[in-house]
């Protein structure tokens, strides 16, 4: 088997994994996967490929087994999806117009924010043992 495909399967193995547990999508996992492994040849064609792969069927099981639970909010993930579908298509055309150089700082930046924020969050919370 090539190893480009089992690099992406490895990739989505694990996204999915962390993405059911921790609600991120997989994007966290996906992206960077794509780009280190060399699996696509270069960051937009990742974003358009991790874009494509987090269509709704591909979270249907984890919402369902959420919602069984009573764990969603359908209000706020309602008008997330709106809120998302209209932001991404311009979300992509202020893309096409970056080189990839600044499209990856942009990322990184984003990714370092998100991870600054839960390292605060998980130190700043109390603990429940």
């Amino acid at each position: 088997m090539e190893l480009r495909i089992v690099y992406t399967i490895i990739i989505g193995i694990v996204s999915g994994l962390l993405g059911g547990a921790f609600g991120l999508g997989g994007s966290f996992i996906m992206l960077p996967g794509l780009i280190l492994f060399h699996i696509v040849p270069n960051f937009q064609t990742a974003v358009g490929t991790v874009l494509f792969s987090l269509l709704p069927p591909v979270s249907l099981l984890a919402v369902y087994e959420y919602s069984k639970k009573k764990q969603v909010d359908y209000l706020v993930a309602t008008l997330l999806f709106i809120s998302y579908f209209i932001a991404a298509y311009y979300g992509e055309k202020i893309a096409e117009k970056m080189s990839e150089k600044t499209l990856k700082y942009g990322c990184a930046i984003s990714f370092l924010i998100v991870t600054i924020y839960f390292f605060y969050d998980a130190y700043a919370t109390k603990s429940s043992k």
